[in-house]
């Protein structure tokens, strides 16, 4: 979809401000109009695809086979983001799990269950690979 390309960046709102602009003058207001259609359409799908996991924990049987960095980058599952991004991290226990909870960028929300006994191994490497976050962590019950 086109929308989180045009949302985020200026010089492509400007991009695509001149191209309507030029339909409109050498095509009239049919072809403008038709884009803005499609334009609109695009959005209104962009905005309505709800994620996956809808907020909810996603059970992992071994946590840190997902999570690895190469110390710039930090690699959860597929999806990736800078280490310097990632400021709070919250890792808790609760019912024989634990949890791990944090914003991997804008656009993704990590979070994860897993087995009780890779707790401590995970907040070590945490520590470890990942110093200057904030790492919140308690026991729920």
């Amino acid at each position: 979809m086109l929308w989180p390309l045009i949302k985020d960046s200026v010089p492509v709102k400007a991009i695509v401000l001149l191209v309507l602009m030029f339909l409109l003058w050498w095509f009239n207001w049919y072809t403008v109009g038709a884009a803005l259609l499609l334009l609109i359409t695009d959005i209104l799908i962009t905005l309505s695809i709800t994620p996956a996991n809808k907020g909810e924990f996603i059970y992992s049987k071994d946590i840190q086979k997902l999570f690895s960095t190469d110390g710039t980058w930090l690699q959860v599952a597929m999806e990736r983001a800078k280490v310097s991004d990632v400021k709070q991290l919250n890792l808790y226990q609760q019912d024989q799990l634990a949890y791990v909870d944090f914003k991997l960028n804008t656009n993704l929300h990590v979070r994860y269950k897993f087995p009780l006994q890779q707790y401590q191994p995970f907040l070590q490497w945490l520590q470890t690979h990942l110093p200057q976050t904030h790492l919140v962590t308690s026991l729920k019950s």
